[in-house]
């Protein structure tokens, strides 16, 4: 079976139709490639500052949003042919790989007073909040390691190497690696306290 964007979009057909499901399944690969890209651009942006331990403003965020759309910019003229619908694929077992990541962070980002001092949830509105954040994040996290589990990869073909212990391997590596870096951070100044309009 030669599994092009044509094939693929025939998945829709029982629901929408033969000629609707092909702009149906481009619309949804379009839509998902831009909001990934805008959202791994002002990601970067924010790394960057961090990394060079600069405000996350101005030039180093600018330079770093760019570099990652740049990069993102480039696949279609690195894959050729046939390939280049598969750029898809990829993209979207990294951005569900980290979906659970992000889900951890506003989990905690919600729950710390630190950080949103006054505008933390408090009462009832706290419990339903963590709630809902924990059934998204339990969701985010399984479909993570389905995702990772479900998905070949070009190790197992050409080095023998099985996909899904590499990439629950990657990923145990990278939550190490954040951990890591989480506790060796220096610790922020709070002499000056947050700023307030």
């Amino acid at each position: 079976v030669k599994r092009d964007a044509a094939h693929l979009a025939q998945a829709l057909e029982p629901l929408v139709g033969g000629g609707v499901s092909g702009y149906i399944f481009g619309i949804g690969v379009l839509g998902m490639a831009l909001s990934t890209i805008i959202i791994l651009m002002l990601i970067n942006g924010f790394a960057v500052c961090e990394m060079l331990d600069v405000a996350a403003k101005g030039t180093p965020r600018r330079l770093g949003a760019l570099l990652a759309g740049c990069v993102g910019a480039l696949g279609p003229f690195l894959w050729k042919g046939d390939a280049k619908f598969w750029l898809a694929v990829p993209t979207s077992v990294f951005g569900m790989m980290l979906l659970p990541i992000a889900y951890v962070t506003f989990f905690c980002m919600m729950n710390s007073k630190s950080l949103l001092g006054d505008a933390m949830p408090t009462g009832r509105a706290r419990i339903i909040w963590n709630v809902l954040m924990g059934i998204a994040t339990t969701i985010a996290s399984a479909l993570c390691l389905w995702a990772i589990y479900i998905n070949p990869a070009p190790t197992e073909k050409y080095l023998g190497i099985k996909a899904a212990p590499l990439g629950f391997g990657v990923l145990a590596v990278f939550i190490a690696v954040a951990a890591v870096a989480h506790f060796m951070r220096k610790p922020e100044s709070t002499e000056s306290g947050p700023a307030t309009s």
